[in-house]
C-alpha cells in the first residue's frame, strides 16, 4: 500500500496568523500521510501550525541547531506500524551553522521494511564554498543509502528519499545551475538512486518573474511513484507556479517564494 509525501520551504517562516492559516490550508489541500516544512525561524510560527486545525492529525519532530528550529517533520498519526526519527549532522559537513538532515524512517502496516526520507536544506550560494559544501552533503547521501540498505531489516534496499531545498545554483564563473544539476543526477544514477522529474521545472521565485529550480525529490532506484498529471512527472509542484499576475506576486511576497513538493509512493 502507497503513502503520500510533501516538503516544502516556507521561507524565514515567522508568525503570522494569515500565513499560518495559508499554509497550513496549501499543506491540507494536498493531504501528505508525510511532511517536510523547511526554514522557521519563529518557534511560535511552529507552535502555532502544529496546533492548527489543518494539521492537528500529524506528529512532529524538528532539526535543531545554531540555527534554531529549521526544519519540521511531521507524519499522520495511525498510517504507520513504527515511526524512527533521527538528526542526521553528519549532513552539516563539520560547520555547525549549516542545518543537520531530518530522517524519518517510517514502517508502513503490513510490510516489513522501513521507508526512510531524508528531509534537506542545503548551503545557498555560487561561491566556491557554499558549491563545495552542496557537493560534500550530497555525497553524504550516497553514503547513507549504502547504511541502510545494508541493514537486515531493509533486505538490501535502501528505500531512501531525500527532498527539499538543495539550492542548485552553480557556480560563480565555474557552472551553471543547469550543470549542477546535470551532475546531480549523474551522481545520483552512479549511486542506486534518481532525481525525479517535476510538474515544474522551476521552484523558486524571488518576484514572479525571474525563476531557479532549487527544489528536488530523489529516490532509490527501487522505490516507484504514481505519475503526476502531465506525465512522466512523479513530483507535483504547486505554490506560486500555478498562478499569475498579482496573485503569484503576492504568494512569493506574503507566503513562499519556494514551491511546495508532493509524490505519491505506489
Amino acid at each position: 500500500m502507497g503513502f503520500s509525501f510533501a516538503v516544502w520551504n516556507v521561507e524565514k517562516f515567522k508568525y503570522l496568523p494569515q500565513r499560518v492559516r495559508a499554509v497550513g490550508q496549501m499543506i491540507a489541500n494536498h493531504n501528505p500521510d508525510v511532511i517536510g516544512i523547511l526554514e522557521f525561524l519563529d518557534k511560535e510560527a511552529a507552535r502555532r501550525l502544529v496546533r492548527s486545525e489543518h494539521l492537528s492529525d500529524y506528529d512532529f519532530a524538528f532539526t535543531d541547531s545554531v540555527r534554531s528550529i529549521e526544519i519540521l517533520v511531521g507524519w499522520r498519526r495511525g498510517v504507520f506500524d513504527q515511526v524512527l526519527y533521527t538528526q542526521r549532522r553528519e549532513l552539516q559537513v563539520g560547520n555547525i551553522h549549516l542545518r543537520p538532515g531530518g530522517l524519518l524512517s517510517v514502517l508502513p502496516k503490513q510490510q516489513d521494511s522501513f521507508t526512510n526520507f531524508l528531509f534537506l536544506h542545503t548551503d545557498s550560494g555560487k561561491d566556491p564554498q557554499a558549491f563545495a559544501n552542496r557537493k560534500l552533503m550530497f555525497d553524504k547521501i550516497w553514503s547513507l543509502r549504502e547504511r541502510l540498505a545494508a541493514l537486515p531489516e531493509q533486505g538490501g534496499e535502501a528505500r531512501l528519499i531525500t527532498l527539499g531545498d538543495l539550492n542548485t545554483m552553480g557556480q560563480t564563473n565555474e557552472s551553471t545551475a543547469a550543470q549542477e544539476i546535470a551532475a546531480l543526477e549523474q551522481a545520483a544514477l552512479a549511486n542506486g538512486m534518481r532525481v525525479l522529474p517535476k510538474t515544474h521545472t522551476h521552484t523558486w521565485s524571488s518576484d514572479g518573474k525571474r525563476m531557479s529550480n532549487l527544489d528536488h525529490v530523489i529516490a532509490s532506484s527501487e522505490l516507484r511513484f504514481k505519475l503526476q498529471d502531465p506525465a512522466p512527472a512523479e513530483v507535483l509542484v504547486d505554490g506560486w507556479v500555478n498562478r499569475v499576475g498579482a496573485e503569484r506576486i503576492n504568494f512569493v511576497k506574503n507566503i513562499s517564494d519556494h514551491s511546495l513538493l508532493f509524490g505519491e509512493l505506489r
